[in-house]
């Protein structure tokens, strides 16, 4: 599962951390879904975020990948509910949308995007931490245009 911190205290924002919680494939699904558990209430100690974004699980051929990555969302979901964040949710077309203005853009545009939007030295190549990060960034407009509204009515 890949994961993403933000502050937004700039324009662009600035990646905090980033990366994966890996975990051993030989644990039990209860033992991995445990781990990443832990994992996920570690970072949200450690940085005391506001807000907890996920992507939304919109389609996947696979029953069995579908399946883990619904467990493993749902982890998500209660480790951010458990510690009182916003939770937001987007599906891959918003998120595609957000970062490139194409909803339809592959893995690989999102990537250059993303290390364009960040001003990295170079495209975080991981898929899953370039996801994270991608849906850290959607919510961070998300946040700025709805601060935006507020604040002109």
């Amino acid at each position: 599962m890949g994961f993403a911190l933000l502050a937004l205290d700039g324009d662009p924002p600035r990646l905090l951390q980033c990366g994966l919680v890996e975990v051993p494939r030989e644990l039990s699904t209860a033992d991995r879904l445990v781990r990443i558990a832990d994992a996920l209430d570690a970072l949200i100690a450690d940085h005391a975020p506001r807000a907890l974004a996920l992507e939304r699980l919109y389609f996947n051929k696979n029953v069995r990948t579908a399946m883990s990555v619904s467990e493993a969302r749902g982890i998500a979901l209660l480790c951010g509910a458990r510690a009182g964040l916003e939770i937001a949710e987007y599906t891959p077309q918003q998120v595609k949308q957000s970062v490139t203005g194409n909803g339809g853009a592959e893995k690989k545009a999102v990537q250059l995007m993303v290390r364009h939007i960040l001003k990295l030295e170079v495209a975080i190549a991981e898929d899953n931490v370039a996801d994270a990060v991608a849906v850290a960034l959607t919510h961070a407009q998300q946040m700025r245009f709805a601060a935006a509204v507020a604040l002109a009515k």
